[in-house]
């Protein structure tokens, strides 16, 4: 997509995305309508949007002067006075790049909603316009998000057509829902409902919640061992979420690496540790090593687990692995940050920078993570991967060695991926 293409607008009360051959417009609170058309199309169809509608949003604040130090001596001002026959000064304000422009018209987009509204959502990464549309019918019922915003996002799915056609069946039945307590809404909706199930749907993070994850959920409320390992984390990520829904791998981590999960602020975005594990058994099972006895307790020797694994696997896999076909990257790439397209590259970056990226073909080859190599401001090896709900985001970005990059490299690899997408 070329990214002077990716575009966004608000003005008169509609969002205006631009996308590679497609216009899309999202009509502000109350409306909420969203409607698209391809440029070779006359006709706008209905859709909702796959990217988040609500932005965090964090205003500058202007630092304050710093007054001078006590004995210092004064500066005096300077009054310039132009003369009578001088032209009037004209003041032009620096152009905006296209991420700025979005980053306003998103910002004026989530302006157009009540404040309690854009903070119920803003946490959730996707559907956000079934959940705009739910908290409008529910109304000052809406504090169900505020209790339990896994239900709430469950309750949105539930009733995502009748609340996008505005039908009066749909008023009568979210009237009679809300007024129920969460055991009887979760009843209602096909979920286990017992004391502990409806603890443990309370505990779920907003940034967990996905289509992917909402179709595991009622599995993962009826599983006791799940339930009980839940009882003893104090919230639940996207990360602990995942592991969980796998018995196998969840059989390998002890409660110290749950809680550990529980911890990473990374964990809530992308289930980086259940991601390693799976990657970790998968090889095993290749190379005929028993791991079922293993009971991890932290990230740290799952990283070691995995590179000695990688070896000996990309070494029995060669001929398959190089066989691979990539995708096309997901964003494209630039003079600083240039995607590897192939088996061979994934090698021969992981020698350079003596990490394990080379076993990550298959991931790379399955369409959910792609590597890219960094060549400024420092070094490095970067690995998108695909959030639940299609989003593309930063996985690890690290140096040779696995080092940390610096707070200006990473800041280069952020305003890169911003560029590219909405």
């Amino acid at each position: 997509m070329p990214a002077d293409r990716l575009d966004a607008r608000f003005k008169q009360d509609t969002l205006y995305v631009f996308k590679a051959e497609e216009t899309q417009l999202i009509k502000a609170w109350p409306d909420l309508t969203a409607a698209r058309k391809h440029d070779r199309n006359a006709r706008w169809l209905d859709f909702e949007p796959d990217y988040p509608l609500i932005r965090p949003y964090r205003s500058r604040r202007k630092p304050k002067p710093k007054a001078p130090p006590t004995g210092a001596p004064r500066q005096l001002a300077l009054d310039l006075v132009l003369p009578p026959d001088a032209p009037p000064l004209v003041l032009t304000r620096p152009r905006l790049t296209p991420a700025q422009r979005r980053k306003r018209a998103f910002d004026a987009f989530r302006f157009s909603c009540p404040k309690p509204i854009a903070r119920r959502i803003e946490p959730f990464r996707g559907d956000h316009l079934p959940l705009l549309r739910l908290l409008l019918a529910l109304g000052e019922r809406g504090d169900l998000f505020d209790s339990s915003p896994a239900l709430g996002y469950c309750l949105a799915l539930a009733f995502r057509r009748s609340l996008a056609a505005r039908t009066q069946e749909r008023n009568q039945r979210l009237d009679q829902l809300a007024s129920l307590k969460q055991a009887e809404i979760m009843d209602r909706l096909g979920l286990p409902h017992s004391k502990r199930a409806v603890k443990s749907m309370a505990k779920i993070r907003p940034t967990a919640m996905s289509r992917e994850l909402a179709g595991g959920i009622k599995r993962l409320l009826a599983d006791e061992d799940a339930l009980q390992i839940m009882g003893h984390l104090p919230e639940l990520n996207l990360g602990a979420l995942t592991l969980l829904l796998d018995p196998q791998l969840r059989a390998l981590a002890t409660p110290v690496l749950f809680e550990a999960i529980v911890d990473e602020p990374q964990e809530g975005y992308f289930p980086f540790t259940a991601r390693r594990l799976a990657d970790i058994q998968q090889m095993a099972d290749a190379l005929g090593v028993d791991i079922s006895r293993r009971r991890f307790r932290e990230r740290r020797r799952l990283d070691g687990l995995f590179q000695d694994l990688a070896q000996d696997y990309t070494r029995l896999e060669d001929h398959r692995l190089k066989a691979s076909r990539f995708p096309p990257p997901p964003v494209p790439g630039s003079d600083d940050i240039v995607p590897l397209r192939a088996p061979q590259a994934l090698v021969e970056e992981g020698r350079q920078q003596r990490n394990c990226v080379a076993g990550y073909t298959e991931r790379v080859a399955g369409g959910d993570t792609y590597i890219y190599r960094v060549l400024r401001p420092q070094r490095a090896t970067l690995s998108l991967v695909r959030w639940p709900g299609g989003r593309w985001q930063i996985g690890e970005l690290l140096r040779a060695g696995n080092h940390p990059v610096s707070a200006m490299t990473r800041r280069a690899v952020e305003a890169w991926l911003e560029t590219h997408r909405l």
